[in-house]
């Protein structure tokens, strides 16, 4: 990971007056972490001259351990010592008991695109003479993907115009479930499909201004309207979108007039 800075659950690193660093030296080409590693389950044939492919699978979250120090631009040479006190700071902040987002950044080139992951920390001292100067931070993450900034595209369907077409942002290839709101502008029974995954996701006896809200990979729906009886209206059919290798469009289309306020992170097939 070659970076200055990061961002965790909200703070930069350099909020506390460190950097990335590394304590180490070494010559030649430098092997970057891997990402997105594939097992594929394979069965012999004709004696193993040959396996077939029974399925895949991702095996390993994506990790890293990279090491951090003060930053002497902030700090004399000495006031570079980690104390007591700093080390429970910084581990009060990345030591979580659960994985919150992430994303490393670089002051030479603030703008180029980082990807996020949802990490948590493990964190040790780097001694030199007994004396703590630096900190080497195990990072693991939630999953074998990182991800790119939250989209959000909104469509505003009419009695006229029932159809949008919109680009899957996602490099892996297959099936997603964005979160979606869903602003009816009419009474009736709301079909909301897409012509790429084949899905048709329905509810039934919605009211005109009813706000229903699909959460995404949790497949979570609710309703603004206290009196409609989503559970039995629903077909329990998740929106969903996808991509293939060589097509991303997806046509989205539905049955009434409505504002469909759709949200994802796309997978980016990228390392740390």
């Amino acid at each position: 990971m070659y970076s200055v800075d990061f961002e965790y659950d909200g703070k930069k690193l350099s909020d506390f007056g460190y950097i990335i660093c590394s304590f180490e030296q070494s010559s030649g080409p430098n092997v970057k972490d891997k990402g997105s590693e594939i097992s594929f389950i394979t069965s012999p044939i004709q004696s193993g001259l040959r396996f077939l492919n029974g399925g895949t699978k991702y095996e390993e979250c994506l990790t890293t351990t990279f090491q951090i120090c003060k930053d002497p631009s902030f700090f004399d040479t000495n006031e570079m010592e980690v104390s007591a006190e700093d080390f429970r700071r910084l581990s009060r902040w990345l030591n979580r008991r659960k994985f919150l987002w992430f994303r490393a950044s670089d002051w030479c080139d603030p703008e180029k695109a980082r990807p996020w992951v949802r990490a948590s920390f493990t964190l040790g001292r780097i001694d030199v003479g007994n004396v703590t100067y630096g900190i080497e931070l195990e990072m693991v993450t939630d999953s074998p993907f990182a991800y790119g900034d939250e989209i959000t595209k909104t469509f505003t369907f009419t009695s006229n115009s029932l159809t949008a077409s919109f680009k899957d942002e996602n490099d892996e290839i297959g099936e997603f479930f964005p979160a979606l709101k869903i602003t009816c502008g009419q009474s009736g029974d709301l079909t909301i499909s897409n012509s790429k995954t084949g899905c048709e996701c329905s509810v039934d006896n919605c009211i005109t201004g009813e706000v229903i809200e699909f959460s995404g990979d949790t497949k979570i729906i609710s309703t603004t309207s206290p009196t409609h009886d989503i559970a039995n209206d629903f077909n329990y059919s998740f929106y969903s979108i996808g991509n293939t290798y060589s097509d991303r469009v997806n046509d989205m289309t539905v049955s009434i007039p409505c504002t469909v306020e759709m949200t994802y992170r796309p997978i980016y097939k990228d390392t740390l």
